[in-house]
């Protein structure tokens, strides 16, 4: 069996992106500009990226046939239960493609790597499948140009199939294509995404495919959100979260709380999340002066027929990060729901809202001061009426598609309630909320139109009901402080959420989607702005 040196024999563990992700899907526009026959880091000179051998070498005295241009796709079949057959090779240029995987096999057998190869002096261009008994698994279509346009390869699964590879398009003379093939997730209304293999044992990192497929073609309709309309569940207190993993996201929260509560231990988290988290973790211990923060979440009661829908805001549950004993289970549990879901979280630290002699630091500045790579929001709609410059990324953008080596947690936002640069802790509260994608990315654009339509806020994996423009925010605050709703704002008032009279809040607040009990106290005068 002909395999890549850089990967692992089994399991599969090297990262790739996501390619199409639906039956009859062709998910790989060409977005780079880059040349067919541009340099990159597979270019080789004369060297055949297959064998990493010299194109013209051969057996003594035979001369191999120099070809200036190879197209080479690594096949890796991460599926778990799948043979998959290499079937009707065809070239419109260069030589017809031709499978090796490995020692004559005809078969690409579960977990195995298996090479393709075309080569020609000019461009290649080819078709070929992959089948799954008699039926067609894969459609494969290669296009290298000799000149200008960029290297593609283009896979269209059958229905619950799903494909990564390493990047959009591939550089080089001899260009390398390394492509992942699942058997794939179903979704609530029915996409298909990539199985995570953080979550297999053994373990392997696949979060650039995981990632991309979240935003193929129907994973995040709105009716998922609507799916998701519902009243608070009394057993864990939590509001239902819209899935888009087809139900990964609950195993990636035990995930990462294995690794909050045992530091680490036996866990396989990418690098980029454990920093993140081990940051979040440090803040909920140490920001306050008076002991770990708390964390406050709404109890709300869906009102029937509402759309977008509406919902009675009846109180807060308190859970304790920290209990006698440690970390509280249920607390991290819970906070790790409403983070993977989206919940927008308000980090109580502005002095005029704290209990006398408590003082909390700011989770922005925490981050800034962190050396953790960070790239400031070109302008979020967050407790403003045109926009918010004050939020920050944790990580640095990449555009529209996962880079390899990357995290789960790549869209973490923190900001100001209070809309300005300028001023100093103290003077604002910070929230912290996982978008779906980074800004200035049509990703982005997509969530934020699914989010103007449901005001639910759509992180990577879901989207989540707790929204500060429902009323609905999520707190973590010092030991004595106490939320409870309130006539005029509903939910409970905090700097750059107070009201701007006794009976008008915020012009941003959607006082239609939210109501709160009739005896609700009405506002105290030092909760007006």
């Amino acid at each position: 069996m002909t395999t890549d040196p850089t990967l692992p024999e089994a399991p599969p563990a090297r990262r790739r992106h996501i390619l199409s992700v639906a039956s009859a899907l062709v998910w790989m526009p060409a977005y780079s500009l880059l040349g067919g026959c541009g340099g990159g880091n597979d270019d080789e000179g004369g060297a055949d990226p297959a064998t990493e051998e010299p194109v013209t070498q051969g057996p003594p005295g035979v001369v191999r046939p120099t070809f200036s241009r190879t197209m080479t796709i690594r096949l890796n079949n991460a599926t778990t239960d799948t043979e998959l057959s290499f079937s009707d090779p065809q070239a419109s240029s260069g030589s017809v493609p031709q499978a090796d995987f490995g020692d004559g096999a005809s078969m690409l057998t579960p977990a195995a790597q298996g090479t393709v190869i075309a080569r020609n002096n000019g461009s290649c261009t080819g078709t070929f499948g992959l089948k799954s008994g008699t039926e067609l698994g894969f459609a494969v279509k290669y296009d290298h140009p000799s000149g200008p346009g960029s290297t593609t390869v283009t896979l269209t699964p059958a229905t619950g199939f799903v494909a990564g590879a390493n990047a959009e398009t591939f550089p080089g003379h001899h260009s390398v294509a390394k492509i992942n093939l699942y058997r794939g997730v179903k979704n609530g209304n029915g996409a298909w995404v990539v199985p995570l293999g953080l979550l297999n044992t053994p373990a392997w990192n696949n979060s650039q495919d995981f990632l991309n497929s979240m935003y193929a073609t129907g994973v995040r309709d709105v009716s998922v959100i609507h799916g998701a309309y519902g009243d608070t569940d009394a057993a864990t207190g939590l509001a239902p979260m819209a899935d888009f993993t087809g139900g990964q996201w609950l195993r990636i929260v035990d995930l990462w709380q294995a690794h909050w509560l045992n530091a680490g231990g036996g866990t396989l988290v990418p690098p980029d999340d454990i920093k993140i988290l081990d940051l979040l973790r440090s803040y909920i211990d140490t920001a306050a002066s008076n002991g770990p923060l708390v964390l406050w979440v709404p109890q709300l009661r869906y009102r029937p027929g509402t759309e977008p829908a509406a919902y009675e805001l009846r109180g807060y549950r308190a859970f304790p990060m920290r209990d006698g004993s440690g970390w509280s289970s249920a607390a991290v549990t819970a906070f790790l729901r409403l983070l993977v879901s989206g919940a927008h979280l308000v980090a109580i630290c502005a002095a005029r809202d704290l209990p006398a002699g408590v003082t909390v630091q700011a989770f922005d500045r925490v981050l800034e001061n962190s050396g953790l790579p960070t790239r400031g929001h070109p302008g979020n709609s967050h407790y403003a009426s045109v926009v918010n410059t004050t939020g920050r990324y944790y990580l640095t953008a990449h555009d529209d598609f996962a880079p390899e080596d990357c995290g789960l947690l790549g869209a973490l936002v923190t900001g100001r309630t209070v809309n300005s640069t300028l001023i100093g802790q103290g003077a604002y509260n910070s929230f912290i909320q996982l978008e779906g994608w980074q800004a200035i990315s049509k990703r982005h654009n997509a969530d934020y139109g699914s989010h103007e339509k449901t005001l639910w806020n759509i992180s990577t994996f879901g989207a989540s009901v707790h929204s500060e423009k429902r009323a609905t925010s999520v707190f973590l605050a010092p030991a004595g402080w106490t939320p409870r709703p309130y006539q005029t704002t509903c939910m409970m008032p905090y700097v750059g959420a107070y009201a701007v009279s006794a009976g008008q809040p915020q012009g941003w607040l959607r006082h239609d989607l939210v109501s709160v009990p009739a005896d609700a106290p009405a506002l105290p005068p030092q909760f007006i702005g």
